[in-house]
Order: structure tokens, then C-alpha cells, then sequence
């Protein structure tokens, strides 16, 4: 690729799922990004294969959400088993509000597949076989050393680096960031096999038992994701047909064997996270500034969140439409969100593999109860799902407060505003007892003085779980191009242009008075 360096530009070091969605993030954005990566994709295997609901509508506006969802398999259903039998259950496809009530697994060679092919299509490509070897950062911009494939280097200077590059990240050790945490004593094995007389169904299940815990997810085409707690004594990498099958008669219920075996493994777990996610012009994301347990599939999950909330807000920052003050919010927002998702992924480890009866009799009391009055589905299934990902304090009552998911997405819906991909978005409530005479004028006094962001009257039929929350007042929602609100700006009785004025004002805070101009976003979300 012929490199111009008159483009602002920002290299990502790491081509995972969740580099590549930073890096067409900034693609689609008109921002240069240039990818590289170590090593080139060895093996189809890999550990990641769930995309919960929150993460499927974040690829929505990245522009790849209904590719993953036709190349990879539904469910919509959670199984929870102890001593083989069921205890409880979680059902995804009860939950409101959401683009996508249900989760799809997917082997994350398939979707960095999916990812590559829209990164290429967005102009961008993949160095492989090229290494980051260290770097410093100036006022203006880093300076880095690259090993090319030909084995000589290169100094290149950009106007950020990001580290997506896993969890021995060379850009963290690089740059100073401290990597604190803990290893978890219980190893895991996994194998993508057929289970021999079973139908992959749209359920996937966790066995508990007090010697060890298993998981079953269907993959499709009589495929599953065979997971397990290593017994104490095995010491082996590779574990053959007979260990698992020596398992799944322990832990799960019925005869079961297994047919073909894709592939296995053992790896160890850890819980440790970053001193901080962005220093200068560094920035840090997915396991390069955070690990956690595997127990609830989050990892990379949470990896995408981060890529997506750094991602609007580094390309904004340098095409120059908002403040440089912004990026220092990635770190203030991610870290606590991260930190809730590893607390609740610790715990659900923990309660699984609970080694005394009296343990285990109220870990089951509380599944079944929690199932037969739907408080567990209610309590877990959002968290599951990360669509209770919050930038901010949390209402102490049912009300929109700043920070919080809306309930609206990039595809296009003939029932929902749907939200702009390159700016904010301003929506407009006219409240339950607002003079609708004055309405249409105030309505399009905004849409045409407000240029910053994409203005949309929500009238009097707002989607259901948003009207639920909306207050009885006017207002304007001003929604961040992520579609978490950032702010409220009551509409009373003031003049148009003083209402005008109040909603710069509240861009104002990031954005900056000329908005720079928004390249052809044909990549993006219009999907």
C-alpha cells in the first residue's frame, strides 16, 4: 500500500477482532489507519465464539453487524444444570429494546474473516509479518520502530498508537502501562467437536458440579464448544477424546460421545487490568488493557466495546471535529465498565465451582427461585448481554440520566429514530404537556441553526422501552455517536434561538464550533 504522509494517521498494532473494528471505525471516518500484525492467522481455532445483543448492535454501526449475525448460529437461551440436573434458566429473547434479542456464537476465525474482507473494502489492509519493536512519544505525535518482513525496520511517526495486541501487549510494555492482577488457579480445556446424536439447538448450557464445571454452546452443522474445568493432576496441553469424554460423563447429563474433534487446548485464565487505558497519545484496548475469566464469554465483548468508544472519539479528535479533551474520557469511562463485567465474570467462575454441598444446595435454591419468578433473567440477562453498559452514575430511580444506553440503533427502522454514525444526534421530545402550536417552528428552527449534529423530532410515539424513561417535560436528548445519551436540555417556554443556544452549548462541551467535514461514510452502518 503506498503510504501518504500527509494523512493524519493512527497506528493500530494487533489485527484481532477488536483492532480491526478500532480500525474501520477510523477507516470509515476518513482517519488513516494503519494495521500490523506479528504473526499471520496460524490456526482456525480459537476461544472466543459468543457475540452477545449489545455487541451485535455496536457492529451494526461499524457496518458488519448482519454479516456475523447470517455466518454464525442463534441462541437464545442460557441452561444451567448442577449435578446434572437443571436448576435454571436465562432467556435473551425476552429482552426489550434491543436490535438483536439473542446472542450468535461464531468461531472468531469466521469473524475476523468477515472483519478483514470490510477492513479491505473500507481501503485499509493488514501488515503481517510485521512487528512493533518500541517507540516515544513526542508533543506531536509517536515515533515508531517497525521490523518489516524482509527483516529490516523502519521509523515511522504517527499521530497515535493503539495497542489491540493481546495480552502480552508489546505496546503496554513499551510505553510504561503497568498490568496488575492475579492468575486463576483452575485451568480450562476447550474443544470444537460433534457431540454424536445431538442437534445443535439455539440453547447452550453450563454444567456444575463439585469437582468441576463444563459448558456446551452449538456452533452449528452438529457442531459445539466443549469447555471444561481441568481435574487437579492433568497436566497435559493437548487433552484427547477420552478426557472429555471421561468429563462430560462425570458432569453432564446422558450418554454422550464425541464424534470429530476440531481441535483442543488448555489455557490458564487471568484477572488483571492496566493502571490506565490511554496515556498521552497511547492508548490501550481489549486484552492488551484488560483480562478476565472466560465464565460468561465477555472478553471479547467487552475487547469491541472498547474499540468502539475510543474508536468515534479518536477519529473525531483528529479529523478535528471535536476536542482533544474527549479522548481523556476513554479511559474515565472504560475502566469502570470493564471492571463490572471482570466482577461479574469472577463471580460467575466462583459459583460454579463451589466445593461443599452446603454451597452448592444455595447456589441451587437461588437459580431455581430466581427462574421461576424471572428475577435472575431479569438481573442477568442485560449484564450478560451488555446492554447495561453505563458511562456514568446510575439513577437511583427509573429515569434517563447521561451515560446510559439508548434504546435505538444505525440500521434503518421504520418504528425508531435511528441515530447518526458520524455525529452526535439531537432528539426531540415535546414532553406530555408542551404546547404543540409552537412545536413544528421550534422543531425546525433547530434542524437548521444546529449544524454539529443530526436533528430528529421524536413527536409523540418515541419506540416503547425509550417512552417508558422520558420525562413529562420537553427536552432535547443529545445522544453521542456510540448511542449513549450524553446529555438533557429541558425545552420550556424560552424563545427558539435561546433553545438553539442551550443545545450548542451542550455539543460545545466536545465538539468544536466548525465541524470538520465528514468524508463519504459508504462503510458505516447505513446497513
Amino acid at each position: 500500500m503506498a503510504r501518504d504522509t500527509q494523512l493524519p494517521r493512527v497506528l493500530v498494532v494487533g489485527a484481532g477482532p477488536v483492532g480491526m473494528v478500532l480500525a474501520s471505525e477510523l477507516l470509515a471516518h476518513g482517519v488513516r489507519a494503519d494495521v500490523i500484525s506479528k504473526l499471520r492467522r496460524q490456526s482456525p481455532h480459537s476461544r472466543a465464539t459468543i457475540l452477545w445483543p449489545r455487541i451485535l448492535e455496536l457492529l451494526d454501526r461499524v457496518g458488519v453487524g448482519r454479516k456475523l449475525v447470517d455466518n454464525g448460529h442463534y441462541f437464545d437461551q442460557m441452561n444451567y444444570y448442577s449435578n446434572k440436573k437443571m436448576i435454571g434458566l436465562i432467556r435473551f429473547d425476552r429482552l426489550r429494546g434491543v436490535g438483536y434479542p439473542f446472542a450468535i456464537t461464531i468461531p472468531q476465525w469466521r469473524t475476523e474473516a468477515i472483519l478483514e474482507e470490510h477492513l479491505t473494502a473500507l481501503g485499509g489492509m493488514i501488515d503481517y509479518d510485521t512487528t512493533f519493536v518500541d517507540g516515544a512519544q513526542h508533543p506531536d505525535g509517536v515515533e515508531c520502530r517497525l521490523q518489516l518482513p524482509d527483516g529490516g525496520s523502519e521509523t515511522r511517526t504517527y499521530d497515535y498508537v493503539v495497542g489491540a495486541d493481546g495480552y502480552n501487549s508489546v505496546i503496554r510494555e513499551a510505553f510504561g502501562f503497568r498490568f496488575a492482577g492475579r492468575t486463576l488457579r483452575t485451568r480450562l480445556a476447550i474443544t470444537d467437536a460433534e457431540i454424536v446424536g445431538e442437534t445443535t439447538s439455539s440453547e447452550a448450557a453450563y454444567y456444575l458440579t463439585r469437582t468441576g464445571n463444563m459448558v456446551l454452546a452449538p456452533l452449528g452443522d452438529g457442531i459445539f464448544r466443549v469447555g471444561a474445568s481441568v481435574p487437579v493432576g492433568y497436566t497435559g496441553d493437548t487433552p484427547d477424546r477420552a478426557f472429555f469424554e471421561t468429563l462430560l460423563a462425570e458432569r453432564v447429563p446422558g450418554a454422550r460421545r464425541l464424534g470429530e474433534m476440531k481441535f483442543s487446548g488448555v489455557f490458564t485464565a487471568h484477572v488483571r487490568s492496566a493502571s490506565t487505558y490511554g496515556s498521552g497519545r497511547v492508548f490501550l484496548t481489549g486484552d492488551a488493557a484488560h483480562a478476565m475469566s472466560p465464565s460468561g464469554a465477555q472478553g471479547l465483548n467487552t475487547g469491541i466495546q472498547d474499540a468502539v468508544n475510543l474508536g468515534w472519539k479518536l477519529a473525531g479528535v483528529v479529523r478535528g471535529a471535536y476536542r482533544p479533551e474527549l479522548l481523556d474520557s476513554y479511559d474515565v469511562e472504560r475502566r469502570p465498565a470493564v471492571d463490572q463485567v471482570s466482577a461479574l465474570s469472577t463471580r460467575l467462575a466462583k459459583i460454579g465451582l463451589y466445593p461443599t454441598r452446603h454451597q452448592t444446595l444455595a447456589r441451587d435454591a437461588v437459580y431455581r427461585l430466581g427462574t421461576g419468578t424471572q428475577v435472575l433473567e431479569k438481573v442477568l440477562a442485560p449484564r450478560l448481554a451488555q446492554l447495561d453498559t453505563h458511562y456514568g452514575p446510575r439513577p437511583r430511580r427509573r429515569a434517563l440520566v447521561p451515560g446510559e444506553r439508548l434504546p435505538l440503533g444505525w440500521r434503518e427502522s421504520s418504528t425508531a429514530p435511528v441515530l447518526a454514525v458520524d455525529r452526535y444526534s439531537v432528539l426531540l421530545w415535546p414532553g406530555l404537556q408542551y404546547r404543540y402550536e409552537r412545536w413544528a417552528a421550534l422543531a425546525e428552527q433547530l434542524r437548521e441553526q444546529v449544524t454539529a449534529a443530526t436533528v430528529t423530532d421524536l413527536g409523540g410515539r418515541p419506540p416503547g422501552p425509550l417512552l417508558s424513561k422520558l420525562p413529562r417535560e420537553a427536552h432535547a436528548l443529545v445522544v453521542r455517536p456510540d448511542g449513549h445519551l450524553d446529555a438533557l436540555v429541558p425545552l420550556d417556554d424560552r424563545t427558539p434561538m435561546t433553545v438553539v443556544r442551550a443545545v450548542e452549548r451542550t455539543l460545545a462541551r466536545h465538539v468544536l464550533p466548525e465541524l470538520a467535514p465528514a468524508p463519504q461514510l459508504a462503510g458505516l452502518s447505513a446497513q
